[in-house]
């Protein structure tokens, strides 16, 4: 009598090939860790150098190129930051060339600013060291390199726009105290007129004086934002005493040069408007001081703030540079 054959039971069938199974998967996993010793290796070591070697040298030969721009744009900024300081000290000055001269430097440096951080930007639109994979192609100091970099860039854009504000408000405030000493002077000579008895040449001189305080007035509406201002008070009273010594004029030649009634009203007139005018041109230098604080103080700041940061950015390239790949 043949004997059945002998079946194994589902259950130790699974079981065999769970142990084949499990088997199989510690060979594959024995060697997949092998494969991964040979493929990773920590930061810092020789095996990792290796691996960045050929990605570092071609971008940091780009950032040390780069890095030299920098510099000059840095020695530039710090120029242009002391102008912006000399034409902010200048905006009061008698001698209207110095603030000229000033501008004009300034505008050089500006352009060459502006024009040397645009190149600098457009040569690094394709900088390497962005990629997904960018911390296994680079070493961590070159990516720290590239980094303080491009923020040392970033500090040195857009500053022809702060520069172009310092001009333009150093401009106006030098305009306005050249207006006022304009104002002035128009008035001496009105004042002038009056003592040699050419009363009609003093009416027609200060005439001219009221139509440069009017110039004044529109200039005040773009330099000074706040209301009830040191210069609103003087134009109101340097205008007052203006209209007063035109009608003590006006009078005299009406009566032609005899005092009369009316003479004597505009004399008194012109002497109570001459009681409120501002003792010396101190208050020309409030003057000053509160228009530059409407603007100007705070475009000189901005430029001097941005060259500070561009130091620091490169201070970051520099303590970058000397770590070691």
């Amino acid at each position: 009598m043949s004997s059945a054959p002998v079946r194994t039971t589902p259950s130790l069938g699974r079981a065999a090939r769970g142990l084949a199974w499990g088997g199989l998967l510690a060979v594959l996993a024995a060697s997949g860790a092998g494969l991964v010793g040979l493929a990773w290796h920590p930061p810092g070591s020789p095996a990792r150098a290796e691996l960045t070697a050929q990605g570092d040298a071609g971008l940091d030969a780009r950032l040390v190129a780069a890095r030299a721009d920098l510099e000059q744009v840095a020695a530039d900024l710090q120029d242009l930051a002391e102008e912006a300081k000399t034409a902010l000290a200048s905006v009061a000055s008698a001698d209207a060339s110095l603030l000229a001269a000033s501008l004009e430097r300034g505008d050089a440096l500006a352009a060459s600013i502006e024009a040397r951080a645009r190149t600098l930007r457009e040569s690094l639109d394709d900088l390497p060291g962005d990629e997904p994979d960018a911390a296994m192609r680079y070493s961590n100091p070159v990516l720290v390199r590239r980094a303080a970099t491009l923020a040392a860039i970033q500090a040195a854009t857009g500053l022809a726009g702060s520069w172009q504000a310092v001009a333009a408000r150093a401009s106006e405030t030098s305009r306005l105290t050249a207006l006022i000493t304009a104002h002035d002077t128009t008035v001496v000579n009105g004042i002038q007129h009056g003592l040699n008895s050419e009363f009609k040449n003093a009416v027609e001189t200060i005439d001219e004086a009221l139509a440069v305080m009017k110039t004044i007035d529109d200039l005040r509406a773009r330099l000074v934002a706040a209301d009830d201002t040191v210069l609103d008070e003087w134009i109101r009273r340097t205008k007052a005493y203006d209209v007063a010594l035109q009608h003590l004029y006006a009078a005299l030649v009406k009566s032609k040069g005899r005092v009369t009634v009316v003479v004597q009203s505009a004399r008194r007139e012109e002497r109570d408007a001459y009681a409120e005018l501002p003792p010396d041109r101190r208050t020309i230098l409030v003057i000053i001081s509160e228009v530059t604080r409407n603007g100007l103080t705070q475009a000189v700041i901005a430029i001097d703030e941005a060259s500070g940061r561009l130091d620091e950015a490169l201070a970051d390239v520099a303590e970058a540079s000397a770590a070691p790949s």
